[in-house]
């Protein structure tokens, strides 16, 4: 009997520890599987070059390297060992890069007549430090240019857009600090199904990468490792600790413009704007730092061409071409939120889009906004050329014409202090040259073109509520001047104490085109003088004529700019009959 006893209690001891070891196999194993998931770091590749030479949209073991294998290459999910020998020879390791040097490059070599790239699907974000993706590699770049006034950018051979049947938010997301994107056409991105999305939709969206806990829960989630580097709102929203990408380059680009469009002519824009090519947004920057935009043509997009959000702190816009953008969407060319500190605008032509050129709306921080040529803008909403809201943006020396609203419009509201506006000129424009809004200024038109003129102002209440504190325009002694002598007329004012006058020529200016409008008026800087201590100015003219009209600004260190002063005409003095 007490054989039977220890036989059946070895019996079920071995069953116990078979279970036991089993069980804890399976633990083993399972979190053995959870650890090669849970990869909450992504280790990028930054010293390969790679020669993209298929248009195809794959991820496979084949002949062809795909700019889709590209991406998880440098991204460090696609191991080269998962390549063929075919495609790995596509891929050359650089030897002897350092930390100062390292980056990954992606150039192209596609067949003739295969050199638009249609996605099926979203690319992954860009997570590679360093990374180039350089459209200028492919044969036949630079064979043709646009040529648009000063604005010189090459015709693009490279073409990213969604397939047919498709619809993608975004062409190229970037995380990364120091990725350029150089010499692609990108179009067709947006999300006309999802009106509401959080993610705006648009040609390149640059942002702050995953944190790791985020990154472990996508990696969880998705069975492939390159659909866990896929933008989603969570990876935006649940990471806003992470820092924001710096030294972020796009240049020599045409967005929203397939290589086959023939840009610069305005009558091609259409109203509705939903062509199947049509991109919602061209740059979207919703977290960079030292972001610079150079030499691209940006054009046709349903809203802006170019949109800050969070943060684009340092960011350069510089010798682009934006035009027909905004005839769906946000109006707007350039619209810049967030924090702006140091950024600048500079030597773009910017013109026939569907509402100001640039607005500022609510920014921290302030923008230079510089050598700008923008003309034939508000075609969709008559909006001023530059409307501005925050403190000490400086606008200087741009050429702003054919505007259906002010040049310059300055909001009240939240705050708007020490604004300079110098050494600009201005012509055919349906408003002021410089239109500081009050906060009785409440209307529609009001915060898109202006209020008016303002009145006299001796109230610090009425100031405080009025941009850049209604510091006074400039009062000419008289509305007439006399000639003196054949060359010469001075001019004798007031201005608030430690200002500086700029003189304005104001002169008929050319029509706008249109052969049923009567010609405008050309503001034109031709000089400026200090105001003394007693608010006295005094200035002798040489260059300008008999019927000349002139007009002045005051600009104040701890004001900003006026609005521009009542005009005064320059007369020769009446010859004597005997």
């Amino acid at each position: 009997m007490n054989n039977k006893i220890g036989l059946g209690l070895l019996v079920v001891g071995y069953w116990l520890f078979n279970q036991g070891f089993c069980l804890a196999a399976q633990q083993s194993n399972q979190k053995q599987t959870t650890n090669n998931k849970q990869q909450t770091t992504i280790n990028p590749v930054t010293n390969v070059d790679i020669v993209v030479n298929s248009n195809a949209d794959t991820i496979a073991t084949d002949q062809a390297l795909t700019l889709r294998e590209a991406i998880a290459i440098v991204n460090g999910t696609l191991p080269l060992q998962q390549l063929s020998e075919v495609e790995r020879s596509q891929v050359r390791a650089r030897k002897g890069s350092t930390s100062q040097t390292a980056g990954s490059l992606i150039e192209f070599n596609l067949p003739p007549q295969q050199t638009t790239i249609e996605l099926t699907k979203p690319l992954s974000i860009l997570a590679s430090p360093g990374l180039l993706i350089d459209g200028t590699s492919q044969l036949g770049y630079g064979d043709s240019e646009l040529e648009i006034e000063e604005i010189t950018v090459p015709v693009p051979v490279v073409a990213i857009t969604p397939a047919a049947g498709k619809e993608i938010w975004h062409g190229i997301t970037v995380v990364a600090d120091g990725v350029t994107i150089r010499g692609l056409s990108i179009y067709g991105f947006n999300s006309d199904s999802i009106p509401d999305a959080l993610i705006p939709p648009g040609d390149i969206f640059i942002s702050h990468p995953p944190n790791p806990k985020e990154l472990s829960e996508r990696q969880e989630k998705e069975d492939s490792p390159h659909d866990a580097l896929l933008l989603t709102e969570d990876m935006i929203f649940d990471s806003l600790d992470m820092p924001p990408p710096e030294n972020v380059v796009i240049e020599n680009n045409w967005l929203g413009i397939t290589p086959t469009t023939e840009i610069g002519n305005p009558e091609q824009q259409t109203t509705n704007n939903k062509q199947q090519t049509t991109s919602a947004f061209g740059v979207y920057a919703y977290n960079s730092n030292n972001l610079k935009i150079t030499n691209n043509a940006i054009a046709n997009h349903q809203g802006s061409g170019i949109i800050t959000s969070r943060q684009a702190s340092n960011l350069l816009i510089e010798d682009n071409l934006l035009e027909n953008n905004g005839f769906a969407g946000m109006p707007d060319a350039i619209r810049l939120e967030g924090d702006i500190s140091g950024s600048v605008i500079t030597s773009n032509l910017i013109r026939h889009n569907a509402g100001s050129a640039i607005f500022t709306f609510k920014p921290d921080g302030a923008t230079e906004i510089r050598d700008n040529q923008i003309t034939n803008n508000g075609k969709r909403l008559k909006q001023a050329a530059v409307y501005l809201m925050g403190n000490e943006h400086q606008i200087t020396n741009n050429q702003i014409s054919n505007q259906p609203g002010s040049g310059i419009t300055v909001a009240a509201v939240p705050e708007s202090r020490r604004i300079t506006i110098t050494g600009n000129q201005f012509a055919n424009l349906q408003g002021l040259s410089i239109d500081l809004v009050s906060q009785q200024g409440t209307t529609v038109q009001a915060y898109q073109v202006g209020d008016g003129r303002n009145p006299a102002i001796d109230n610090y209440q009425r100031r405080r509520q009025t941009a850049n504190l209604a510091l006074d325009t400039p009062s000419f002694a008289s509305q007439e001047f006399f000639f003196l002598s054949p060359t010469k007329v001075t001019l004798l004012g007031e201005a608030l104490p430690g200002s500086t006058v700029e003189i304005y020529r104001v002169t008929d200016s050319i029509s706008n085109g249109s052969s049923n409008q009567e010609p405008g008026k050309q503001w034109e800087p031709i000089t400026s003088i200090s105001v003394d201590e007693e608010g006295k100015f005094s200035i002798t003219l040489t260059e300008v004529e008999a019927g000349d009209q002139v007009s002045a600004i005051a600009t104040h260190p701890d004001y900003g700019t006026s609005e521009p002063a009542v005009k005064a005409v320059l007369r020769a003095l009446p010859t004597a009959a005997f």
